[in-house]
């Protein structure tokens, strides 16, 4: 039996819910949103599914340490959440800073944003893609047009001076629905812990990612 994570319930994390629900029924699921609102509306209610009041990231912290966490954790919040958790966990005698991702990333790509907050949105798209999109393996699902490069491998090769670029793969779980497992957080935990000066942490699916970009001491 598989646990799922999910972090809002908003269109997204709703979609998550049923699809996820449809594809393995006797999974256990908890949708964590601050917004009771968001909650009462959900209309897949059973003894499996738990509906959780609480801040997305601090859950996650919470959930990540039971004795038996969620198998897959799925962001369906307008946030960075790999980033956002990895932050909040930052030890105090390290020194962090939030800088900017470098210029040339992205460059190349047909959609580069920088946000409210810093971050960096990539896209290998200039549209809007479907909510069921089951993201084909070497081509676009709306389009047809071939793939050139997945955009997680773009990032994870990436070759900037004085920066490290470490990647979480979101991965397919149902049509328009990506997550990936407390092990990869894990993962990126350490790597950001063994690693000193500017780093760029992103996660990423084949199409589109988002960035935030630290430097340790």
């Amino acid at each position: 039996m598989a646990g799922y994570l999910i972090l809002g319930a908003g269109k997204f994390g709703h979609l998550a819910l049923q699809r996820l629900h449809l594809r393995s029924p006797r999974s256990e699921f908890w949708l964590v949103d601050f917004n009771p609102q968001k909650l009462s509306d959900v209309t897949l209610k059973n003894s499996a599914t738990h509906l959780v009041g609480s801040d997305a990231i601090a859950f996650l912290e919470e959930a990540l340490n039971w004795a038996s966490p969620p198998e897959w954790i799925i962001p369906a919040i307008p946030r960075h959440v790999a980033f956002n958790w990895l932050w909040r966990r930052r030890p105090p005698e390290c020194r962090w800073h939030r800088v900017e991702a470098p210029a040339e990333v992205g460059q190349n790509l047909p959609f580069r944003q920088i946000g409210a907050e810093g971050e960096l949105y990539l896209s290998l798209s200039t549209v809007l893609c479907p909510d069921d999109c089951p993201s084909p393996a070497d081509s676009c699902y709306l389009t047809g047009f071939k793939r050139p490069f997945d955009l997680y491998g773009y990032l994870e090769n990436l070759s900037c001076r004085d920066y490290s670029s470490l990647v979480v793969r979101s991965q397919q779980l149902a049509p328009g629905v990506g997550g990936y497992r407390p092990a990869d957080l894990w993962h990126l935990w350490e790597q950001v812990l063994a690693l000193t000066g500017k780093i760029l942490i992103s996660t990423a699916c084949r199409c589109h990612g988002v960035s935030h970009c630290i430097q340790t001491d």
